[in-house]
């Protein structure tokens, strides 16, 4: 967080933080409506998710690069595999990473020329071209994904009635069964209707 933070300023980092939060746990309601969950991890997969596009928008300004992307795709596998244990909820992390992925190329996107010394030529226009074309699609798609799940928390769909698998998500195969505190949804809104993520 601090080096994004030195990079882009704590106020866009802040919003990025905010924003992600509220869509990792709008997506976590979708998915489960009899537990309450609580916690910081979408946001904090928000902020992962802001790393990756950071790193993909301005790969050339990045000299480790291939590190980097080694590093968070390590690091983002590992988190998702934990989310998978009793009192995590994935549906959270991945809310986050993607609300933090879009909004990373809408508010956190540079001028390349400025960084590689160069003067604004065809190759930095094609890039910021670029760059644009990504933050509107981003800001589309962000705005669709919050509006749209907004309306349909309202409207109190349950979103485990259109994918039968997607609970594996959120649990291990082998703690899905009947009666284990991880994933049945009554069952552990039952056994304990705090669940800390």
């Amino acid at each position: 967080q601090i080096p994004l933070e030195k990079k882009f300023g704590f106020v866009r980092i802040g919003l990025v933080y905010v924003i992600s939060g509220l869509g990792g746990n709008l997506l976590c309601v979708l998915f489960l409506h009899s537990i309450i969950y609580v916690g910081a991890s979408g946001a904090i997969f928000g902020l992962l998710g802001v790393m990756l596009s950071d790193l993909l928008t301005n790969w050339k300004m990045h000299t480790h690069k291939f590190d980097e992307m080694l590093i968070l795709v390590v690091i983002i596998v590992l988190d998702l595999a934990l989310g998978t244990f009793p009192f995590g909820s994935n549906f959270s992390n991945i809310g986050g990473f993607t609300s933090g992925f879009l909004l990373g190329f809408v508010i956190l996107t540079r001028r390349q020329h400025h960084w590689l010394n160069l003067n604004k030529s065809n190759t930095s226009q094609k890039q910021e071209s670029y760059q644009y074309a990504l933050r509107i699609i981003s800001f589309v798609l962000l705005s669709v994904g919050l509006v749209g799940g907004g309306v349909l928390f309202f409207k109190g769909v349950d979103l485990n009635d259109y994918c039968s698998w997607c609970h594996y998500i959120t649990c291990a195969p082998p703690s899905c069964k009947p009666g284990y505190i991880s994933c049945e949804v009554s069952d552990a809104a039952m056994l304990l209707p705090y669940v800390f993520a």
